[in-house]
């Protein structure tokens, strides 16, 4: 059967008609809520029958390792959540590719609750079994980094983003969740050298992506915006030669 040609360009979607990041927004909040929940099973109440003639405290002292992994994990989950919303403030249309490289952020993501009961249960291990589960809670966090910078890169270059939004804070951005990897991948060889010192690297980077509007991402916009000022042909350029 023959297309009109006329008719052909109907076929294809405006922009109104393409999908919005609403629904992808929502499972994925709802994923990262169950996540979080997860976290808090791995909190256990000492039985009374098992204390065998210690004090409460004091088996309640003993599992302080949970406690800490619970605690970091929970705020390693908010921030992804939160780095997560903050993304798709900029996103205003999603494609099938987006919606992949979501779900496996989505899916490292999932494995938190493990790794971090994973290197609550060894940190008081020997150095190898330590230094394992250093491993394997960073090699994860390197994931969710892969993947987090894939989603950004992808809506930027696919040009899924608000086409009014400031470019100068989407090419910061884009660099700022590009360092997610390569930092966990450091700490991942940190981790080889000496487990500890990889778990205040976790603590380090946790405060930093935290942070609203960290003190990089404000200068790399900055930056960007004099470069662009500076830029033969640029409004104002002229104007200034002319004084």
């Amino acid at each position: 059967m023959a297309v009109d040609p006329e008719n052909a360009t109907d076929a294809v979607p405006s922009p109104d008609e393409e999908p919005t990041p609403a629904r992808m927004e929502a499972f994925s909040d709802g994923v990262f809520a169950i996540i979080i929940t997860l976290l808090v099973l791995e909190l256990r109440v000492p039985r009374a029958n098992a204390l065998h003639g210690t004090s409460l405290g004091t088996a309640l002292w003993h599992q302080w390792p949970v406690y800490v992994a619970f605690m970091i994990s929970f705020l390693q989950v908010g921030v992804v959540w939160a780095n997560h919303h903050a993304m798709f403030h900029y996103i205003r249309r999603t494609d099938h590719r987006l919606l992949v490289y979501n779900l496996l952020l989505l899916l490292c993501a999932a494995l938190l609750p493990f790794t971090s009961a994973l290197l609550a249960e060894y940190v008081r291990g020997s150095e190898s079994e330590l230094r394992l589960a250093a491993l394997i809670y960073s090699g994860i966090l390197g994931l969710c980094g892969v993947f987090f910078s894939a989603v950004w890169h992808h809506a930027l270059n696919a040009k899924l983003v608000k086409p009014h939004a400031n470019p100068h804070r989407l090419d910061a951005l884009r660099v700022h969740w590009l360092l997610l990897p390569v930092f966990y991948g450091i700490a991942f060889l940190v981790a080889l050298i000496n487990a500890r010192l990889s778990l205040v690297m976790y603590l380090v980077l946790l405060v930093y992506y935290a942070l609203p509007g960290p003190a990089l991402l404000r200068w790399m916009t900055a930056r960007n915006k004099r470069v662009t000022a500076d830029e033969p042909g640029a409004p104002g350029t002229n104007a200034r030669r002319k004084v």
